[in-house]
This record gives structure tokens, sequence and C-alpha cells, in this order.
């Protein structure tokens, strides 16, 4: 009875991986460092991982080179390391994401530097499978609004004092002291965080009811169409249809001529 039941998880976590596009290695079956393949055969990270995980070929191909080369701010680093004391980190990242694979190693190395015990991180890699798209095999990006990577997130004693989106907006290392000193702070990519907001506060058809009003709050928060089809793709895939039709038909009103 014991075997059926394997056998029948194995079939079914198979066949799912297979309709997405890619395939289950070996290494996926603890549902940590979970490992798969794209469509065109390239491996890539699922789900919760470590440091020792990305160091390892063929992720450390890009990691180590970029964790090496980073010039640290040491000035910066030595404030930030008081005021990230107690602090917990997430990053969700994509193995297959350049600007991860930029960010992530330069944003590790600060923490090394100023000596946060890894335990205090979460390392999360998420999917580029249109099906799962932004999204972890344990979900944990769920009510976190991510729908750009990397997103890295300070949390104090679970509530989030605030993140760096995709690309610090001066440095990592003055980005996080701004966040971690309560100093204001504004992320990229605000157009994708006041949808957010609003999805949270209110009914569709009342965001539906003031669209040309939300598409005059966005327009100088949005400089090009990719960042809201980007978030449209991420709804769509987390089986939010209206919601990627409401952002979808926003971005159009933004840039109709697709620019």
């Amino acid at each position: 009875m014991k075997h059926s039941f394997s056998y029948m998880t194995l079939f079914f976590y198979t066949f799912f991986c297979i309709s997405c596009h890619q395939h289950l290695t070996p290494q996926g079956a603890t549902g940590s460092n979970l490992e798969v393949k794209d469509q065109n055969g390239i491996p890539q990270l699922l789900g919760k991982t470590t440091r020792g995980k990305l160091r390892q070929a063929p992720y450390g191909d890009w990691f180590n080179k970029n964790y090496d080369a980073y010039p640290i701010d040491s000035v910066t680093v030595r404030q930030l390391h008081a005021s990230l004391a107690g602090k917990r980190l997430m990053v969700f990242m994509g193995t297959w994401c350049g600007d991860s694979r930029r960010e992530v190693p330069r944003f590790l190395k600060i923490l090394d530097c100023c000596g946060i015990d890894s335990a205090s991180i979460d390392i999360v890699t998420v999917s580029n499978a249109d099906s799962l798209y932004k999204q972890s095999p344990g979900h944990e990006e769920k009510g976190r609004d991510i729908f750009r990577v990397p997103d890295f997130i300070v949390l104090d004693q679970g509530k989030e004092m605030g993140r760096i989106v995709e690309s610090p907006v001066t440095s990592l290392e003055k980005d996080l002291l701004s966040i971690t000193s309560g100093t204001a702070y504004t992320p990229h990519y605000q157009g994708g965080a006041l949808l957010a907001g609003v999805f949270r506060r209110e009914k569709i058809r009342q965001v539906k009811k003031h669209l040309p009003q939300l598409t005059e709050r966005l327009r100088p928060l949005v400089s090009f169409t990719g960042e809201l089809s980007s978030y449209a793709r991420v709804l769509r895939a987390a089986g939010q249809p209206e919601k990627a039709d409401i952002v979808q038909d926003l971005n159009a009103r933004l840039f109709p001529a697709g620019r």
C-alpha cells in the first residue's frame, strides 16, 4: 500500500512538471534544492535553496564570479552591521534571470560582511515557465507581491520594513541602510506595487469602474510596457485572470502604441 501511494504520487508530480515544459531531475525528490530543466534543457532551481547549492555547478559559474568581483562599500557596511541585527531577509530569485545572477551574489556578500547568520536568510528560487511564472513549488511568494526578481525583502518580527526590487536605487548597501534605518525609501516598479495594493483593498468591480482614474495614477510611475505586462503574466499564472485582464487593459491605456 505504501509503495502504491509513492508510485502514484511520483506519477502525478512527474506529469505536472512535464505539462509545464520542464523535466524533473533526481535531485528534486526532497522538495528543497529542486532542480528542473526548461524546454531547452537548461537546468534551474525551484523552491527554497541554499548558498551551497548556488555555489555548485552550473550555478557557481555566475554566482562565484559575481560574489568575488563585487567591491564592498565598507563604510556603509559598518553601519549596516548594527541595523541588520535581528532582521530576517527573504530573497526571491530566478537562476534563469540575469538580474538575479548579478545582484543575489552581491547581496549575499554584503550580508556575509555584516556577519548575518545564514539561518536568518531565506532564499527562494522561482520558475519562468508560463503556467508557474514567478512561483515556487512551496508558494513562498504567495501574498508577497513578487512580480520582478530578484526581490530582497527585509522583515522585522515578521513585518516587512521594505524591499529592493530587481536592482538597487543607489546601491545595495545604501538601499539596505535606508530600509533598516527607517529612512524614506522607494524601490523600482512602483506601478506594480500600486496595483497590488489596489487589488488588496478593492473588489474587482470597483477597480473596473475607476480605470481612467487609475490610469492617470499609474502614468508617472510606469515608464515602459514591460512592467505591467510582466505583472499581468504573474497574475494569470497565479489563477487570477480577471486581475490580469485589468492590468493588460491599463497597460494598453498607458501605451496605446505598445511602446
